[in-house]
């Protein structure tokens, strides 16, 4: 689906949610607004999650800082793509192209179900919400799947292979330059686990092997989670795998030894590409699965090695997937690097955008400015406005946005960020930006007069 250099693509998203599909749509977004893709969220409200339409972004997505819209232009250069659980958006607009993302397709049943409930509970209530279906699918719709596992099912339902596109997120960066600092032979003989995943079978297991130290992944922060992946040996998934989920690619970036059932993705050796041996049918009595989880406590770094392509697939995803993105939409001139100018606003920054505004390589993306990024009343601002609760600075031509110092290096970590700059900068000025973003020194631009 070819995208031309008018086009803009609006990407529909649960507002005010927070799980790995949301994130993999904000990816998607910030990964089209660095190829110079005019890109937009669109937030829908889910049933039973507060919605709040003057503020849809959840918190653990403002760091992408994308823009959002309610107004859709339906033109035929434009492109929605949607999650398997909006395909009622995929009615709206007569000329517009749409993408159906395929992240789960477990979800897309229980969607359907949702849906179907409703009205059977009260018949008269209101119209049927629409829903895709493959029987009288639209030909111009595109599909885009995550896992080997929908696109198994994609093609039982008679896709034709031209409409499908291996389209897969990633991991964040910033928790993939956590997990590079973990130290192997700090590991703990524990197992950690997430409840809400076929419980069941783990309570099976930790019935038959109370003195194994079985940690579960709930109530806690990213941080915390990612703390605890840090210290165990083992995580453990006995649940649906609807497609490829979160928890498990996070534990083995963790540098986890990974051990799952045999349902939905984890069926397949393409979307869990792990030895036959940490993976076990729903039937297999308990204690083979405690013998295989001793033998990981006892031989971990054997256990580990045997584990390096599911290991190695996640940690070059983020490359993978700007590239299927690209092969995707078939983008192929990509614009000048984003620059950040990270000595705040001020006369340093407007100087260096002065210079940037006459080169074809770079461009002024950001100012790094903890306070003006912070502020929430921009009235007495002279040149500082805000919209959908982001500051922006106008210098010459385009605003430029303004944040945070955190936000900035999340944003290097993604790509959306490629170089730094500074105008002669003294000596701490240089090495707080060396300790705090970690760049590469080619990435660091030094201007002067």
């Amino acid at each position: 689906m070819k995208i031309y250099p008018d086009s803009k693509v609006y990407v529909l998203c649960p507002g005010n949610f927070h799980t790995g599909g949301p994130e993999s749509l904000h990816q998607l977004a910030s990964q089209l607004i660095s190829f110079g893709v005019e890109t937009y969220m669109v937030y829908n409200a889910l049933l039973n999650v507060p919605f709040n339409p003057d503020d849809p972004v959840h918190d653990a997505y403002k760091k992408y800082h994308v823009p959002y819209t309610t107004l859709i232009e339906d033109h035929a250069k434009n492109i929605m793509v949607v999650p398997e659980t909006g395909t009622a958006e995929l009615f709206s607009g007569k000329k517009i192209r749409h993408v159906l993302w395929w992240m789960s397709v477990n979800n897309y049943f229980i969607n359907v179900m949702a849906i179907l409930d409703l009205f059977l509970k009260n018949p008269l209530a209101a119209p049927v919400r629409k829903f895709f279906t493959f029987y009288d699918a639209d030909k111009n719709l595109e599909h885009w799947f995550k896992s080997e596992y929908a696109r198994q099912f994609l093609e039982v339902n008679g896709i034709p292979t031209k409409k499908m596109h291996h389209v897969e997120s990633y991991m964040s960066q910033t928790f993939l330059s956590r997990a590079e600092k973990i130290d192997l032979s700090a590991k703990k003989n524990l197992v950690a686990f997430n409840p809400k995943k076929g419980f069941e079978i783990t309570q099976r297991l930790m019935n038959a092997a109370p003195d194994i130290d079985w940690r579960p992944i709930e109530n806690m922060t990213p941080a915390q989670v990612q703390e605890l992946l840090a210290q165990a040996k083992i995580y453990i998934d006995f649940g649906t795998h609807p497609g490829k989920d979160r928890l498990p690619r996070e534990a083995v970036i963790s540098k986890c030894v990974v051990i799952t059932g045999r349902r939905g993705a984890a069926a397949n050796d393409v979307d869990y590409n792990i030895p036959a041996e940490f993976k076990f049918n729903d039937e297999t009595h308990p204690l083979q699965v405690i013998e295989k989880i001793r033998e990981v406590f006892e031989n971990f770094t054997g256990a580990f090695a045997a584990q390096k392509n599911f290991r190695d697939r996640e940690l070059n995803a983020k490359k993978n997937f700007a590239e299927q993105i690209a092969a995707a939409f078939e983008i192929k001139n990509f614009p000048p690097e984003g620059v950040a100018l990270v000595q705040g606003v001020g006369e340093k920054s407007y100087l260096i955008d002065q210079v940037l505004l006459k080169t074809k390589n770079f461009v002024t993306k950001f100012i790094v400015d903890d306070a003006a990024a912070a502020l929430t009343d921009t009235t007495s601002e002279k040149f500082i406005w805000r919209e959908q609760n982001r500051n922006f600075l106008r210098f010459d031509k385009e605003p430029i946005e303004i944040i945070s110092r955190d936000d900035a290096k999340f944003l290097y970590l993604e790509g959306r960020i490629k170089k730094f700059a500074l105008f002669e900068p003294i000596a701490a000025e240089f090495d707080d930006v060396k300790k705090f973003f970690e760049p590469k020194l080619s990435d660091v631009m030094i201007f002067s007069r």
